[in-house]
C-alpha cells in the first residue's frame, strides 16, 4: 500500500485528535510517522486505518452517540479526501517531470544533429583547406625550382 505524508498539524487539524492521542499511536505502531527536515509527518492512510479500528472499537466497547459516529465518519472522509488529493498532485508532477524530460531530450538530440553537420562542414573546410595547401606547395616549389635553375 502507497504512503502519503502529510504534517502532523494538518492531521490534527483534520482529525480533531489531540497530539498526545496521536503520538500514542505512532509509539503503538498504528500509525506510520516519519521526520523530514525536523517536521514530523504521519502517513494518512495509516492514519485512517488506526482511526478506523479505533472507532470500531469504541463502538463495540461502548454506547456511542451518533454525534461521534458522524464525526468519525466525517474524519475519515477528510483524510480519504486528502489521500486522493496528494496522489492527483503526485500525479500530475511525475506528468510535468516526464514532459521537462522529453523536452530535455528532444533538446539534446537537435543539438547533436545540429553538431554533427557542423563537424561535416568543417571536415570539409579542413580537406578543401589542404588541398589548397597542396596546390600552392606545389606552385611555391615549381617557382623556386625555376628560379634556381635560372640562377645556375
Amino acid at each position: 500500500m502507497r504512503e502519503n505524508w502529510i504534517k502532523i498539524e494538518e492531521f490534527l487539524t483534520i482529525t480533531g485528535l489531540n497530539i498526545e492521542n496521536i503520538k500514542e499511536l505512532i509509539t503503538k505502531g498504528q500509525i506510520s510517522a516519519k521526520y523530514i527536515n525536523n517536521i514530523l509527518y504521519v502517513d494518512s492512510v495509516s492514519g485512517t486505518n488506526a482511526l478506523v479500528k479505533s472507532t470500531q472499537n469504541t463502538l463495540v466497547s461502548k454506547n456511542i452517540d451518533s454525534d461521534f459516529i458522524e464525526q468519525s465518519i466525517g474524519t475519515i472522509l477528510n483524510l480519504h479526501d486528502k489521500v486522493v488529493e496528494a496522489k492527483d498532485e503526485t500525479i500530475a508532477s511525475i506528468k510535468n517531470e516526464n514532459q521537462f524530460l522529453k523536452d530535455s531530450l528532444l533538446s539534446v538530440k537537435e543539438s547533436q544533429i545540429e553538431d554533427k553537420k557542423t563537424i561535416e562542414n568543417l571536415k570539409l573546410e579542413i580537406e578543401n583547406k589542404k588541398q589548397e595547401l597542396e596546390a600552392i606547395q606545389r606552385k611555391y616549389k615549381l617557382m623556386w625550382g625555376k628560379m634556381l635553375n635560372k640562377n645556375h
